[in-house]
């Protein structure tokens, strides 16, 4: 089992080492993971000790691992602003005054958080390419369907835990037997030439940006209908992606 996890073990090694992360503390990380594990796919009473024997770790860390508070999840708040711009009805995507009462780009900043300036907002979202402000007329211009953070930064590391956490769970639950399975595909295809990857590139980035444009408007307008009902009975969430990577063939 252990060998077929290094496809998965090697780019997240890569990742940790390139940002500085020390092995014990990405060690310390998994055993609450492990902990976790165990209490969902445990049958029957979940003790202490079911828990060490399902994870090979030490009565005293189950005790300690169990206590600690869950992480927070929490949605982008650049990601929600950008969202609710290209659809909200009094904003369309269109051009919006910098500062003012709504529709302007002061209001919305301020409608998706409260304890952040929209200046740092708009610095943000300029500063990554997905905005432009026209300082003549004092203006924002949104440039990008989505929020596409800086190479490197905070930001997209929380997009590459969020998309990576929810694919592996997606084909984590279909390989478990979930029903009914989650959507996942891929096409595979070597002996290609580079100018004929990018070929491909362009074709699957138009496409997906395609179907998620068609998505995030359906899910937008769902939401919005779901004004009338009750936390409970709109309690799910989803999330849907692709992927193009290439690379020589003996490479990973």
């Amino acid at each position: 089992m252990l060998e077929l996890l290094d496809r998965l073990l090697g780019p997240l090694a890569r990742l940790m080492v390139a940002r500085g992360v020390a092995f014990p503390d990405l060690a310390e990380r998994l055993k609450v993971h492990y902990v976790n594990a165990a209490k969902v796919l445990s049958d029957g009473k979940i003790t202490d000790s079911r828990l060490s024997v399902l994870t090979g770790l030490q009565r005293r860390d189950i005790a300690r691992l169990r206590a600690l508070p869950a992480p927070e999840q929490r949605v982008h708040h650049l990601a929600r602003l950008i969202a609710l711009w290209r659809t909200e009805p009094d904003y369309a995507g269109q051009d919006l005054p910098k500062n003012g009462r709504s529709p302007s780009f002061e209001a919305l900043a301020w409608r998706v958080r409260k304890d952040i300036h929209p200046r740092t907002m708009l610095d943000t979202l300029a500063a990554a390419g997905a905005v432009a402000v026209d300082q003549n007329t004092q203006t924002v211009r949104l440039l990008q369907s989505s929020y596409q953070p800086l190479a490197g930064s905070d930001d997209q590391l929380a997009y590459l835990a969020q998309n990576l956490g929810d694919h592996c769970d997606a084909a984590t639950d279909n390989v478990l037997g979930a029903e009914p399975a989650h959507f996942e595909r891929a096409v595979y295809y070597n002996n290609l030439t580079p100018a004929q990857i990018d070929a491909l590139r362009a074709l699957h980035q138009a496409a997906q940006m395609d179907v998620l444009k068609k998505l995030s408007t359906a899910a937008a307008t769902m939401k919005k209908e779901n004004a009338s009902i009750t936390p409970e009975e709109a309690s799910h969430r989803f999330r849907a992606g692709g992927y193009f990577y290439a690379t020589k063939e003996n490479d990973a």
